[in-house]
């Protein structure tokens, strides 16, 4: 009886943990933007005419259950030799918004006027583009990023010449903007529209406990992904070794859980300070830094020295007593958690993306949360290993075979260390290399001579010490090389990302597939692999006549940077499809199939 009664609360922590995962999944996928909603020249049916000379006549016929911010209406004559006037809008519906506050929206329909003046002899046409902001209102409620449509109209009168939409608008400071006099709510990940939507990706008003429930399920699945797979293995390892006494490894996954909570709690207020000081931040932007690079390849290179055997870190600490070797060992679980949140930062796990998204824009207290959450489902499972007896007792008993499984294990920190060099490769070339090469020589001297010199000598201890400064220096000198010339990314069908380029394409009508990525990010990585750098694609650009554009934010990018906050994107990989027409750009998920590429490119090239 015993037994059972041990067994149900863990019975009901996977189901209460099967059934955070399924709520996530359903509210996801119900407020997907691509799922049911209207393309946003469907829901908002705008329609321009000159009425009279001298007078732009404005229709919106807004659907069913969407509604239009009135201040997000502006319009703007491109036509040389004409001034527009005023846009002169009727009172809206006043109402109280979470972000912006008191707000006036109009619901059913709404008409406005643009006067207009000639400053010579009235031109046959007027070109005027009109922008505007909405959203549905049903829950969960979704708004879509600013629209803009053009019109050519002509000045004799009756319908536009020309009309359509160019899509999107140039938000180059989206978030700032939104924030200023517009909704900035989060969005999600994004998933493949039905056939014939081409809206953007929308932003999601999730709310503060939909952003933590999404934190918490990202987390969970955040173990699973191959950034984390290096630093499970030194889980694996530290929880097999304490097998042998419950309270060690109770001990040990608490530390690696506070380990882990701390990092993202650190992350969370420096995210904060950077938003402070007007930067563009996002996941894994620390990877960014040439200097973080090599002093994470010189750690993983360390730990991978230790798990083989080659130099022990911490075995004269035996000597100070029993007390301070299990301090010792918390401090290194302590530390496995912190390297497994840095390791982590170049993936993104599913449903993480609305989670992050809403913490980078959120309020201090809630964005510290929704960080704090993130890392509760990141420490979760090893913790609980190490606190439910029941789990422990499904891992394999200790014995000798550990210690080869841990020489094993360190060979994917060495592939780890070796992935980063060459991320830094690409950030600051070949000098970088060497110098970061040097540093993990001088850590590895300083390992074995640490290891070897007698205990008590103060002269074998300057020595260590001055082989760990060498290495730092050599991270400073890291810094201070210069990037080199980068190529522009025309590789193969590739052209490079630049804004200009990517809207006289949309303006000229052209699909184009956007692919934003960094050297840095696994995930990209992994969709280039599986997707985008396959034969099948490369054919699917030729059938559909879509140009192929690829954005690289291994460094700091204010272009690609502006674009990313367009989007609302945590970081990347980013992935957009522009249809063709000049429409809207969709946001596609950040982990890429072949099938969903094909029904994108597809749909934009009809």
């Amino acid at each position: 009886m015993k037994m059972s009664a041990s067994r149900k609360p863990l019975s009901h922590l996977f189901l209460l943990a099967l059934l955070v995962l399924a709520t996530a999944g359903a509210h996801a996928q119900s407020a997907s933007p691509g799922g049911g909603l209207l393309p946003v020249t469907q829901a908002f049916g705008l329609k321009a005419t000159i009425d009279k000379p001298g007078r732009i006549a404005l229709h919106f016929d807004i659907a069913k259950d969407y509604y239009l911010y009135r201040g997000r209406i502006h319009a703007k004559i491109l036509t040389s030799g004409i001034t527009a006037g005023a846009i002169d809008l009727p009172p809206g519906k006043r109402e109280h918004d979470e972000y912006l506050g008191d707000v006036e929206i109009y619901h059913g329909s709404v008409d406005g006027t643009l006067p207009y003046r000639a400053t010579g002899a009235l031109p046959p046409t007027v070109k005027v583009t009109v922008s505007y902001q909405g959203c549905h209102e049903v829950a969960p409620k979704i708004c879509y990023p600013p629209n803009r449509e053009t019109f050519t109209l002509p000045t004799s009168g009756g319908g536009p010449v020309g009309a359509g939409p160019t899509g999107g608008g140039h938000a180059g400071n989206a978030i700032t903007a939104s924030l200023a006099s517009g909704p900035s709510h989060p969005q999600p990940s994004g998933a493949a529209p039905r056939a014939g939507a081409t809206p953007q990706r929308g932003t999601l008003a999730v709310g503060l406990p939909f952003a933590l429930l999404l934190a918490f399920a990202g987390g969970l699945v955040l173990n699973l992904m191959p950034c984390v797979l290096p630093v499970l293995a030194i889980k694996a390892v530290g929880v097999l070794e304490s097998g042998e006494s419950r309270m060690r490894a109770r001990a040990h996954a608490l530390a690696y859980g506070a380990g882990v909570i701390a990092t993202f709690l650190a992350i969370g207020l420096a995210i904060l300070a950077l938003r402070g000081a007007g930067h563009a931040v996002g996941w894994g932007t620390q990877l960014q830094q040439p200097v973080i690079v090599a002093v994470l390849a010189c750690v993983l290179f360390a730990v991978g020295l230790s798990m083989s055997g080659v130099v022990s870190f911490g075995a004269r600490l035996g000597n100070l007593g029993g007390g301070l070797v299990r301090r010792g060992g918390t401090a290194g679980h302590f530390f496995t958690g912190v390297l497994a949140v840095i390791v982590a930062s170049p993936c993104t796990a599913p449903f993480m993306g609305v989670a992050l998204a809403y913490a980078f824009v959120a309020p201090p207290a809630n964005e510290i949360l929704v960080m704090l959450v993130l890392g509760l489902g990141l420490a979760l499972p090893l913790t609980l290993i190490g606190l439910v007896p029941a789990l422990a007792r499904l891992l394999p008993k200790p014995g000798r075979w550990m210690q080869t499984l841990k020489q094993l294990l360190a060979f994917p920190m060495y592939l780890s260390a070796v992935w980063l060099v060459w991320v830094l490769a690409h950030q600051r070339g070949a000098d970088a290399v060497a110098l970061v090469l040097v540093a993990m020589v001088l850590i590895a001297a300083a390992a074995w001579w640490h290891g070897r010199a007698p205990s008590g000598r103060k002269l074998g201890h300057a020595f260590t010490l001055a082989l760990v400064l060498a290495a730092v220096a050599s991270f400073y000198a890291v810094a201070r090389v210069a990037p080199p010339a980068r190529m522009a990314a025309a590789t193969g069908d590739a052209v490079a990302f630049s804004p200009a380029r990517l809207q006289s394409l949309r303006d000229a009508g052209t699909p184009v597939f956007v692919n934003i990525g960094a050297d840095w990010c696994v995930t990209c990585k992994a969709n280039e692999y599986a997707v985008l750098d396959t034969q099948g694609f490369h054919d699917l650009l030729q059938t559909t006549g879509a140009v192929y554009m690829k954005g690289d934010w291994t460094d700091v990018d204010p272009e690609i940077g502006a674009y990313l906050r367009e989007f609302h994107s945590p970081g990347v990989p980013l992935y957009v499809v522009y249809p063709r027409g000049g429409g809207a750009g969709q946001a596609l998920p950040t982990v890429l199939t072949a099938s969903l590429v094909r029904h994108a490119l597809e749909t934009a090239a009809r």
